[in-house]
């Protein structure tokens, strides 16, 4: 019993991989596949300009011209259900007419083999080659593969365009064979006639997937809008060749002076204005004094409006006092903003720091860093007068923290013996070095039995020996005591300047303010 129920698991493990396996393979072939149609040519023609005055005749080259510019910026078009329709068909058609004519032809082939005159030996081995090439095409035939449409193909004016050559427009009737001579999937034609003063342009666009005219559109401008119809007539032509609509956004922000951003580009403040842009991701941004600004990203889709309601959240907020009893008053700055003399009450955000200088009509500075009305690093007297408000009596002379002293000590006392050791260490291996030469020269005369006869002249030798190597240890002692004493001063101001240092928040102060 259970070895079948074993068997028939493994039988169904096995079936249900296949099909997995089976189906990924499909799946990997078609990825695999080579899009069509990957590029879309359009062809602008010359505009019909012949009812215009001889002073507007050459109006029809300029607004080829500006449309040729504006398209030929333009990188790709979206090809909708229709389009891409139309091209399988034609591609799946094509590929099964192709290979239905091989396949015909090689029936043709075996027809005639009966009428070549063959010997029998011969007839039958062409007839069999000739029945597995055919058994060969018709699987080929069944086996055609669905074509994989590009979606999105490459947008390209035709080439006489670019060198600014623009073809007259076919005749009616005569369209789907232009676009075919000029290796066009569309072409853009145009006539420009007056009206009443005014300049009446109409342009329309025949496609080859539809067999018609499938955009058709018009202005009337007068003479002194030239330039700004043609911009607006662009607009819109750029939109029906690429078949891209454009994505607009819509930002309603709190408070009413909150500033809107689209991609660092500015869209207003409060209610911004609508703002058109190409479809994609987007980051809205929306920034306000004494508020938490908000980065939102968001996707636009083309052809529609995005609308967004953002109210931003306000600042915890401290009120600081800032006095200086002294005449006349002193300067106060916010960083580096000027914002009033003293005495001043100055709303600070609760969150952020804030560095808050005063400076004397003298040039006496004194500051603080102050944070959730705490006051974390200062030269000032600070009194908490509540939750939410605080007072600071600035002494500008800016003395010399009690908690930095013992830290300052131990940094000059540094600072002086090492200056100290790199003046002695130069001294003592020069002394070192004229010693141990002396040391050299005088073992020479004793090693060689030079003017050692004389009794007085070996004992000043060896005394001035003596005296060199006592100058040659003193020299080094020194260079070790001074090293020695260096290493000292270091540790002794990194343990200061850690004991000393002031901290993150300061306690409250004791005492009345001063």
């Amino acid at each position: 019993m259970k070895g079948r129920f074993l068997a028939a698991f493994l039988f169904f493990v096995l079936i249900s991989t296949g099909n997995g396996l089976f189906a990924l393979g499909k799946k990997q072939v078609e990825d695999e596949r080579v899009p069509q149609n990957t590029e879309w040519i359009l062809c602008i023609t010359a505009f019909d300009t012949s009812s215009l005055s001889p002073v507007w005749q050459s109006a029809g080259d300029t607004v080829t011209r500006s449309f040729a510019g504006t398209l030929q910026n333009m990188t790709t078009r979206f090809r909708g259900e229709e389009e891409t329709a139309y091209h399988f068909d034609y591609a799946w058609a094509k590929a099964k007419a192709a290979a239905a004519k091989k396949l015909a032809d090689k029936r043709n082939e075996r027809d005639l083999l009966i009428f070549r005159g063959d010997s029998e030996a011969k007839f039958r081995k062409d007839l069999k080659a000739v029945d597995e090439a055919i058994a060969l095409l018709e699987e080929d035939l069944k086996l055609i593969e669905a074509p994989l449409i590009e979606e999105r193909p490459v947008f390209k004016l035709v080439d006489v365009n670019k060198r600014g050559i623009f073809p007259e427009p076919p005749e009616p009737g005569w369209e789907n064979r232009f676009c075919i001579e000029q290796k066009a999937n569309a072409f853009l034609s145009g006539s420009l006639v007056e009206y009443y003063g005014r300049i009446f342009l109409d342009i329309r666009m025949y496609t080859r997937h539809s067999g018609s005219y499938t955009y058709e559109d018009s202005v009337l401008f007068s003479y002194e809008d030239f330039d700004r119809a043609l911009d607006e007539i662009g607009s819109r032509l750029v939109v029906a060749v690429t078949d891209i609509y454009p994505s607009a956004v819509l930002v309603h922000a709190s408070p009413d002076n909150a500033m809107v951003t689209v991609d660092n580009v500015y869209a207003g403040q409060g209610k911004s204005n609508i703002l058109r842009r190409s479809p994609g991701e987007a980051e809205i941004a929306v920034r306000a004094d004494n508020h938490v600004p908000l980065f939102y990203p968001i996707e636009l889709n083309p052809g529609e409006l995005s609308e967004l309601f953002i109210s931003l959240t306000p600042l915890g907020r401290t009120v600081f006092e800032v006095e200086k009893t002294e005449t006349p008053p002193s300067r106060v700055y916010l960083g580096s903003l000027y914002v009033g003399e003293t005495p001043l009450a100055l709303e600070l955000p609760r969150n952020d720091y804030s560095y808050v200088s005063v400076e004397t009509p003298e040039g006496e500075v004194g500051a603080v860093i102050y944070r959730d009305n705490s006051i974390t690093k200062s030269t000032t007297q600070f009194v908490r007068l509540g939750d939410e408000r605080g007072t600071a009596d600035f002494v500008t002379s800016m003395p010399l923290l009690k908690e930095e002293e013992g830290a300052a000590k131990a940094r000059n006392s540094f600072y002086k013996y090492y200056g100290a050791f790199w003046f002695i260490l130069p001294v003592a291996l020069l002394t070192a070095g004229i010693a141990g030469t002396y040391i050299d020269s005088n073992n020479y005369v004793v090693a060689n039995n030079l003017y050692t006869n004389d009794p007085g002249t070996r004992a000043r030798i060896s005394d001035n020996a003596g005296r060199a190597n006592l100058a040659t240890y003193a020299s080094y002692g020194a260079i070790g005591i001074g090293l020695g004493i260096s290493v000292f001063q270091i540790f002794r101001y990194v343990m200061a300047s850690g004991r000393d240092a002031t901290p993150i928040v300061k306690a409250e102060p004791k005492g009345e303010e001063q």
